[in-house]
């Protein structure tokens, strides 16, 4: 009999053992590749398409959700645990300028690569392309008083240009190498079909936008800047740092449009459109949607130019 229990605990603790060891594989197996964090959505194309089924992403800032605002979930934090490597904008996001030093002390021996390394990031006086509209409006508010009006810091939103997203994609293609080089034959060839993707669309997008070289283009948020220096056009936003303008504001706003024949404006699907809506009315002109936190790049910025050559050759 004891003899009997002997053999009966001794299988038992074989098939714990066993499903220990099995739970870890599977574990491991839903988590799939070397972990790899990025910040939003188009980074994610990137990092996939080079990285293939070798690496496993995680987005910190996921789909419909604004870097400006979104805070990291305990599910999230436990993918930055496990996580080998951290490609970071790197210009000045919100979500990374918050965030990433909680991101750092959950893992300490993570990788973190600077997508921006080789891009000049610019300030956001030199794309918000307004002609003294809000310096206009706080003389209205704040009349008598001394007002240094100023918006703070870089324009995050570099990728917007095709010619910075080949940078970035070299950044993420030397970050994989480096943190898996067993497979760097396989990155580096997908490296060069995204690069050849990457160039026919900067093509495409300059024959499309060459003729309408210097003109203005309006936002709401002040997302494309780097787009329209990449094609030599100027953005006029109409938001002032995360805020709608007064009415001061938008009346300036609506005159420098009427001035220039801005027909179209783009706003993004993450904020508030309304006074986008009401300067499109004052116009005569349209609101069209422009997603900069986009999940497919191609696609997108092939759109948008299609549609800013609409509106120019309507104005």
């Amino acid at each position: 009999m004891k003899k009997n229990q002997k053999i009966m605990y001794s299988t038992f603790l074989l098939i714990g053992l066993l499903s220990v060891s099995l739970s870890g594989c599977i574990d491991n197996t839903s988590y799939g590749g070397i972990g790899v964090l990025v910040t939003i959505v188009p980074q994610s194309e990137i990092v996939e398409f080079i990285g293939g089924e070798y690496i496993d992403v995680t987005i910190m800032v996921p789909p419909g959700e604004s870097p400006h605002s979104f805070e990291p979930t305990p599910e999230q934090m436990k993918k930055v645990a496990k996580a080998t490597a951290y490609f970071k904008v790197g210009s000045g996001v919100e979500f990374e300028v918050v965030h990433m030093d909680t991101i750092l002390e959950q893992n300490s021996d993570l990788q973190v690569f600077d997508s921006s390394e080789e891009i000049s990031v610019i300030s956001l006086d030199e794309h918000y392309g307004k002609e003294g509209h809000h310096e206009e409006e706080e003389e209205h508010e704040h009349e008598g008083e001394e007002h240094d009006h100023d918006h703070e810091g870089t324009d995050p939103h570099i990728w917007t240009s095709p010619e910075n997203f080949k940078k970035m994609a070299e950044v993420v293609y030397n970050g994989l190498v480096e943190i898996d080089p067993d497979h760097h034959e396989e990155y580096y060839a997908n490296y060069q079909t995204y690069i050849s993707k990457l160039d026919t669309l900067n093509t495409n997008v300059s024959n499309l936008l060459q003729p309408y070289e210097n003109k203005s283009f309006m936002v709401y948020h002040p997302a494309w800047g780097y787009f329209g220096d990449t094609y030599n056009l100027k953005m006029i936003a109409i938001e002032d740092e995360g805020k709608q303008p007064g009415p001061a504001g938008i009346d300036a706003i609506i005159s420098q449009a009427k001035e220039e024949n801005i027909t179209v404006i783009f706003v993004a699907p993450q904020f508030d459109t309304s006074s986008a809506e009401t300067i499109a009315d004052e116009i005569g002109g349209n609101v069209v949607f422009a997603n900069p936190l986009m999940s497919n790049y191609e696609e997108t910025i092939t759109k948008l130019a299609e549609d800013m050559v609409a509106g120019f050759e309507n104005s």
